[in-house]
């Protein structure tokens, strides 16, 4: 009886697994059929299939992982306009995946997306701003954007905004604004928001990396 139940579990796990295995063949056959189509659109210029194209090449879907590959097409798009494509390889530049690392060319193309309305892009650029990687710090400017992004419902961006009035960094202090917007990133289930709203309760200060000094 023993035997025969090892048996029929593998045999069970065995079905289920080429189950998956049909499903991932059939799967990766579409992201191959989907890469083609972009490309012959890609080559003839079209943006949106040309940030498609480098969205698989970055991420290997129906096409082998090339990073360099997808910068290529990335930029392509970018220098179209194309918003997606201009925080895609802004990122890549940051992270140095398939371009030299450059954070400085990273804010460039970070700027070019935040303008047109990126969210993303915006909760970066308020990132660089922030910590001066890539420009000058400048903690209003850091607000501006994170302001923009966090009225486009971007959590982190909602709680860094947040931090920043509570703190009085490029804003003037607010606690006030500040607890609605880390309630507002809760909401939308940011664990800093609600490490921060707990921490407020009980009158310990929001920053981690400051211990328990207490809220001043």
């Amino acid at each position: 009886m023993k035997r025969r139940w090892v048996v029929v579990t593998i045999t069970t796990v065995a079905l289920i697994g080429a189950g998956i295995l049909v499903r991932n063949e059939r799967k990766n056959r579409e992201f191959f059929k989907r890469a083609a189509e972009y490309r012959v659109r890609a080559e003839q210029g079209d943006a949106k299939a040309q940030w498609a194209l480098g969205a698989m090449y970055y991420y290997g879907k129906g096409l082998h992982k090339d990073y360099a590959e997808a910068a290529r097409w990335y930029r392509k798009s970018a220098e179209q306009g194309n918003a997606k494509a201009q925080y895609s390889l802004a990122y890549m530049y940051h992270e140095g995946q398939g371009v030299p690392k450059d954070d400085s060319e990273a804010s460039g193309w970070c700027r070019k997306a935040a303008e047109q309305g990126d969210r993303l892009a915006q909760f970066a650029l308020a990132e660089s701003y922030r910590t001066g990687v890539g420009m000058p710090r400048d903690d209003s400017e850091a607000v501006g954007w994170y302001r923009k992004s966090a009225e486009q419902g971007y959590p982190e961006a909602q709680y860094d905004l947040g931090y920043m009035y509570y703190y009085g960094l490029g804003v003037q202090r607010d606690r006030g604004q500040a607890y609605d917007l880390f309630q507002q990133a809760a909401d939308h289930g940011d664990e800093d928001a609600k490490r921060a709203i707990e921490c407020d309760r009980k009158g310990i200060s929001i920053d981690p990396g400051a211990g328990l000094r207490g809220l001043y």
